[in-house]
């Protein structure tokens, strides 16, 4: 009976570990997310594209895939040229697959930016992103996929 006792401590204290690694998990990736953010609004793509896998696949709406870094590097650096362009995102919610290596988030996103006629507009939207775990730890974006909401 002391052995089943001390084997129920023990598997109670490995899933309470791995409770808390995913949690650290979880803030890393806000962490990273708002980071991103903060640059994205500072239109420095030479920091934006550090959050990027190198084999990221960027989904935007109305936009055929981006499906290499060269082609998601200058789609954001002709938004990043745009006057009017800001963000105001939300992480609202990141997931950890238990293999620890990829996880999911869920957000929304408010967009200022010039429409054809360079005239100021704006859009909210709703996002999926995935992450991959890196060699170092840290996690980037490896799939970004966003549409707008209905106006």
């Amino acid at each position: 009976m002391k052995n089943y006792l001390i084997m129920c401590v023990a598997a109670g204290l490995v899933s309470h570990g791995s409770a808390i690694a995913q949690t650290s998990d979880q803030l890393a990736i806000e962490d990273a997310y708002h980071a991103w953010a903060e640059v994205t609004n500072a239109k420095d793509i030479e920091r934006w594209v550090t959050f990027l896998t190198p084999d990221a696949l960027f989904l935007p709406p109305d936009h055929e895939a981006l499906g290499t870094y060269d082609a998601i590097r200058q789609y954001y650096l002709e938004l990043f040229e745009d006057p009017h362009f800001t963000i105001k995102c939300e992480q609202i919610s990141v997931e950890i697959a238990e293999s620890g290596d990829i996880a999911w988030s869920t957000g929304k996103c408010s967009a200022t930016f010039s429409d054809a006629n360079s005239e100021k507009t704006h859009v909210d939207s709703k996002w999926a992103k995935v992450w991959a775990r890196q060699a170092d730890g840290g996690w980037k974006c490896r799939l970004n996929i966003w549409n707008s909401d209905p106006s």
